[in-house]
């Protein structure tokens, strides 16, 4: 293979690979246990003492904590920018997701989760534990830490691999496709914006969407468009429900495709006008062995999600 030459990154892909095989291990084990009993003291013990604080220990002895992050400022423009591509993505993501499921229920048998949560709880507790902790703890693990590990090998890989892992780390079928979107999602931003922030503020905006969905739509959806002639006309919700989607996807794509030709162009002005500082190194091959952790979390996935949902 012929040699390639990247920006020094001093994280150890074997390390990183372990670091997911040990969180999966242990969210299964420990964090399922704990989320079970309180779902918030539960997911904040998985964000900060599983993913947070191990990524952090990686990066502190791996170099410059702040430049593997992408710790750079960010714009307010760039801010809304991101805000906007977010909602725009979220028809399209959410239209992907449920054609996924439509043609894997026919091969697995889904389990019903209780919505009492999110009608139950706090707005306020639900921003804190379900939106801003994950969005800051999952952001620094998934695209501080393992994107910059694969980034060795080239962007693109280190985009869908990370992005990848972060669907797999979900442990959940039903929940696999979205995940892989919007890692490839705040990933890209990341990279559009040249900071951890945007990727931050992209996944908090997901959440909060995911919630407020969750939370106020619900119960009064299914009421809404079934009283609407088009929906009569269609002959069903769920049909109404995709047509309306895919009309929405379609506008956000034309919308996103301006707003990344535009970000694109003002990241190619600002890497034009930086100074190279850091020294590069050279991969003459791919270090399979390294990602044998990775082959284990997926076996460890599959095997997971066969033993739950099943005909």
């Amino acid at each position: 293979m012929k040699a390639r030459n990247y920006y020094k990154k001093n994280i150890n892909i074997f390390t990183v690979n372990i670091f997911c095989l040990i969180f999966g291990i242990l969210f299964l084990t420990i964090g399922n246990t704990i989320q079970e009993k309180n779902f918030f003291l539960g997911t904040f013990i998985t964000e900060v003492f599983l993913l947070l604080i191990p990524a952090l220990v990686i990066l502190f002895f791996s170099g410059s904590v702040k430049r593997l992050l992408s710790v750079n400022k960010i714009s307010f423009l760039n801010i809304v920018l991101v805000v906007v591509v977010t909602i725009l993505a979220y028809p399209i993501i959410l239209l992907l997701n449920g054609l996924f499921l439509n043609v894997i229920s026919k091969v697995v048998e889904f389990n019903n989760f209780s919505q009492d949560l999110f009608t139950k709880s706090s707005f306020s507790t639900y921003l804190i534990f379900a939106c801003l902790v994950p969005s800051i703890c999952e952001e620094i693990f998934f695209r501080g830490m393992i994107l910059n590990a694969y980034d060795i090998y080239g962007r693109k890989f280190a985009i869908l691999l990370s992005s990848f892992i972060f669907a797999m780390s979900h442990f959940d079928i039903q929940n696999f496709v979205a995940p892989f979107l919007l890692g490839i999602l705040f990933a890209n931003l990341m990279e559009l914006t040249g900071s951890i922030y945007a990727s931050i503020i992209s996944h908090f905006t997901n959440n909060i969407i995911a919630i407020l969905g969750a939370k106020f739509l619900t119960d009064n959806f299914s009421s809404i468009f079934s009283s609407s002639n088009l929906a009569k006309s269609i002959g069903s919700t769920e049909a109404f429900t995709v047509v309306v989607l895919a009309m929405l996807s379609i506008i956000s794509v034309i919308l996103l495709i301006i707003i990344f030709k535009y970000m694109s162009k003002k990241r190619n002005i600002r890497q034009n006008s930086e100074v190279l500082k850091t020294p590069r190194r050279s991969i003459d091959d791919f270090e399979w062995f390294s990602f044998i952790p990775v082959v284990a979390q997926f076996i460890l996935y599959v095997v997971y999600n066969l033993s739950i949902f099943r005909r």
